[in-house]
């Protein structure tokens, strides 16, 4: 986004300890009641994690070694088209769905309160990092069981596809015995039922962009940004012919996210629990936090009332706020949290999420926060306000322009100008999003229209209680 903005000047291993070890600069402690966001759902902090896996992933970037921005290659479709719900389809991810449905449902525990699992426990979705914690999981979950519910909507013809148009009844089934059935009929059935699994797609595709771009988006960056976006286009990310991510997007400006995790979280009315074990020896079962990548019990299942307002006798609880402090648990993360640890053998600084934050920001040659300040008009953040000296990482800069600048209610224009511009690139750059294809489209499930959010969505897919 920013290529000619010369790469901050990496000062290594030291001052990433000094920022992110426990009881370091960036340490919040545990999250208490007055760190608390004043706008922000705790569960948007989920969405926009799942948001992230969709668009970004990289396996081969390596800490401690220099690598050429130009140069990374995101093994992830740039595209908000939920491919890691959706995988390469039937056809290339036949154990993804549902034999019953003809292919055109996405498979889930028969009781529906987890995935599908083999039996060593390993969740049947398109990306098993959305495996990797139990509120994303069951996000995707919600995801797969709305999908789901559309089908069904489809065929019932109780919604119409996204111009509106009824799904036709289904072709007369072939008897027991195809043998004699002509191949016409078997292709026209067949067609059919690829056809109501293309339709359903774009429906949730398209739900799944309007939250993003109407109700994610202007909580994370503010109203103004999104309007100025909308009235003069964007200034800084150009996606091309060949859409893109920026590294100042996905190694910075994305992770804003990680400021807003809770150190702990009300599960359900019977299961409140730390995000990571206090006990790092902590087994599996019985559930005690909410790592992922296990089966997940009934009375785990998350009660999205809690994370999400929705039900005015239940408070839901808001995410941690914007501000330059993680919780302890992040500086201090399970062996197997942390890709590429092997049998415990994990540097203790590398168990620091911000310790790994800022590497990376240096071995992908990020530009310090003061420098993208000035490149797109603002006066930069002083040493005071930064509480630090000279050149100052870009992630770290942006959560301290979000806690300077507006209290921790939202980004700030460095953090918040990365982020909705590289949404926003994308979702114009996409010729199957509907700010392409149809841009005055609003949803049309939930009975909600333009004030569609991810309530409303949580509802469709049988999450939350009808009102």
């Amino acid at each position: 986004m920013f290529s000619n903005v010369p790469p901050r000047r990496a000062t290594g291993l030291p001052l990433a300890e000094e920022f992110g070890l426990p009881g370091g600069k960036v340490d919040g402690g545990r999250t208490t009641d007055d760190q608390q966001s004043a706008v922000l759902d705790s569960g948007f902090t989920y969405l926009g994690q799942f948001v992230d896996h969709n668009i970004t992933f990289d396996p081969t970037s390596m800490l401690g070694q220099q690598t050429d921005p130009q140069a990374l290659r995101n093994f992830r479709s740039p595209r908000l088209d939920l491919d890691h719900v959706y995988g390469g389809g039937p056809a290339v991810n036949e154990v993804l769905y549902d034999p019953a449905s003809h292919q055109t449902k996405l498979s889930l525990h028969p009781r529906g309160h987890d995935h599908t699992r083999t039996p060593d426990g390993i969740a049947l979705i398109g990306d098993p990092r959305n495996d990797e914690n139990l509120l994303i999981s069951q996000l995707h979950l919600a995801f797969a069981k709305f999908h789901n519910r559309v089908v069904d909507d489809l065929r019932a013809g109780e919604i119409t596809d996204v111009f509106g148009t009824g799904f036709p009844e289904q072709p007369s089934p072939p008897p027991d015995d195809v043998a004699g059935t002509p191949l016409t009929d078997l292709m026209e059935l067949g067609n059919y039922y690829d056809e109501l699994l293309a339709k359903a797609q774009q429906i949730v595709r398209w739900h799944y962009q309007w939250i993003v771009l109407h109700q994610f988006l202007p909580l994370v960056v503010g109203r103004d940004l999104m309007d100025d976006i909308t009235e003069n286009g964007l200034r800084y990310f150009d996606p091309g012919d060949r859409p893109f991510i920026p590294v100042e997007f996905s190694v910075a400006g994305f992770r804003f996210g990680h400021a807003t995790i809770r150190s702990h979280y009300r599960v359900n009315d019977d299961f409140f629990a730390p995000v990571f074990p206090e006990d790092p020896e902590a087994p599996d079962t019985p559930r005690t936090d909410l790592r992922g990548r296990s089966p997940v019990a009934p009375e785990h299942k998350v009660d999205w009332r809690y994370f999400f307002q929705a039900d005015p006798d239940v408070r839901a609880a808001q995410a941690k706020r914007l501000e330059a402090k993680l919780n302890s648990r992040l500086l201090d993360l399970p062996v197997r949290t942390v890709p590429g640890a092997v049998d415990g053998a994990l540097p203790s600084q590398l168990g620091s999420l911000v310790v790994r934050n800022l590497l990376r920001s240096e071995t992908q040659q990020l530009p310090s926060g003061q420098d993208v300040a000035r490149k797109i008009g603002e006066i930069p953040l002083g040493d005071e306000e930064l509480e630090s000296e000279g050149p100052i990482y870009l992630w770290y800069y942006l959560l301290k322009e979000a806690e300077v600048l507006h209290a921790g209610r939202q980004l700030g224009p460095v953090g918040g100008r990365i982020v909705a511009e590289t949404l926003v690139g994308l979702l114009q750059a996409d010729p199957t999003s509907y700010l392409s294809v149809f841009p005055r489209w609003e949803p049309t499930v939930g009975g909600v229209g333009s004030e569609f959010g991810i309530v409303d969505f949580l509802r469709y897919a049988g999450e939350l209680p009808e009102k």
